[in-house]
């Protein structure tokens, strides 16, 4: 028989993963609520412009794009937080703030074949608008809680702060070109390519011994040995701070959950503070990701500060083993319909029935 496809990078979900997926998104939708966070929704179709203007890295290749009856060129969101951001730029006042959204979303991004990644996901997420780096405990506290609600026991948050290396790009003098090309090699660990372009930079012997370090300050004692190589003062304020967020979140009872890297220094364009990756055992790719962002909401003409992260559940499914629901099967004559639906509905009170029309005199319930 010839297989019908379907797009690439796209999949069916099934039953038993649908169950999956469910049970997921209650476990986390609680711990949102818990936190005050409100449901939204926003369409699937966004204006590509709105991409186009607020993000000056757009990779459009990785869009899907269409055009409306009148021309003009749509996309299906990539992600929540710009739509999340553009709603609260429009429909929103200042005196509204703080504003907590929590959303369960498909998003959509064209991805290289071999990569091996799916270009449908569902992102369930929290976006907190309006409050400052004063909040990023109770969001980094969330995030946390997410995850234990998952039911694993062997997760790791693991944190970053993109302030810190846009910090030292200043400090040092480093261009903006030259700044995301160091931002790449850091955040990829390239140790030979990074130390041979450091070196080409017109940098002093502690600013190249800074950058030559940044990728390997992760661990549990990532945060004092980013202060032992901080070549300013500027630089061991910001070590400073994150020191005492570490120890805020051990306080709080994450200790063994947390850890940090500053190495972790994508997106310079997007994130403005700290960055952080959910993983667990065993599954092969951060589930949950998230950060600052207080620069995004005002390429949209409202200047407020934001933070927020995603669980991708599609990762998750594997985890959870759905039971397939017990149901009562109702076999009944091919003529005695109506006969057989008031009998469900009886059934019905005590769980799901499937009704089953047979070649047979009476009825039948097998339990």
């Amino acid at each position: 028989m010839k297989q019908i496809q379907i797009p690439s990078g796209m999949r069916d979900i099934l039953p038993s993963e649908s169950r999956a997926k469910e049970e997921l998104k209650q476990k986390i939708s609680a711990v949102y609520t818990s936190y005050g966070y409100q449901p939204i929704e926003t369409p699937l179709i966004e204006f590509y412009s709105t991409y186009q203007n607020t993000f000056t890295s757009l990779k459009e290749e990785t869009l899907y794009k269409f055009v409306d009856e009148s021309g003009q060129l749509l996309t299906l969101r990539t992600d929540m937080t710009l739509p999340i951001a553009r709603v609260v730029a429009s429909r929103y006042e200042a005196n509204d703030l703080p504003l907590r959204f929590c959303y369960c979303s498909d998003v959509y991004k064209v991805r290289q074949n071999f990569a091996g990644k799916r270009n449908v996901v569902t992102d369930c997420g929290v976006e907190l608008i309006g409050l400052d780096s004063s909040a990023d405990t109770e969001v980094l506290c969330c995030a946390l809680d997410v995850m234990a609600a998952l039911g694993v026991s062997d997760y790791t948050l693991e944190i970053g702060n993109s302030e810190f290396f846009r910090s030292a790009l200043r400090l040092a003098g480093i261009g903006e070109e030259d700044g995301k090309k160091l931002a790449d090699l850091v955040d990829r660990k390239e140790m030979p390519a990074l130390k041979q372009f450091v070196n080409s930079l017109d940098l002093d012997q502690a600013q190249k011994e800074f950058f030559e370090c940044l990728p390997l300050l992760c661990g549990s004692d990532a945060l004092e040995k980013a202060k032992e190589v901080s070549f300013a003062d500027a630089l061991r304020t910001e070590a400073d701070s994150l020191i005492r967020l570490k120890d805020t979140l051990y306080e709080l009872g994450y200790d063994g959950k947390v850890t940090f890297d500053l190495g972790k220094v994508p997106h310079l364009d997007y994130y403005t503070g700290i960055i952080f990756e959910g993983y667990i055992s065993g599954i092969g790719t951060g589930v949950l990701s998230g950060g600052r962002y207080d620069s995004l909401l005002s390429k949209l003409g409202r200047d407020m500060p934001a933070i927020g992260f995603g669980v991708k559940l599609d990762y998750l499914t594997d985890m959870v083993k759905s039971e397939k629901p017990s149901v009562t099967k109702l076999y009944y004559p091919y003529n005695r319909p109506a006969e057989a639906m008031k009998k469900a509905r009886e059934l019905r009170k005590e769980g799901p029935v499937e009704m089953i029309p047979a070649a047979c005199s009476t009825m039948e319930v097998v339990k």
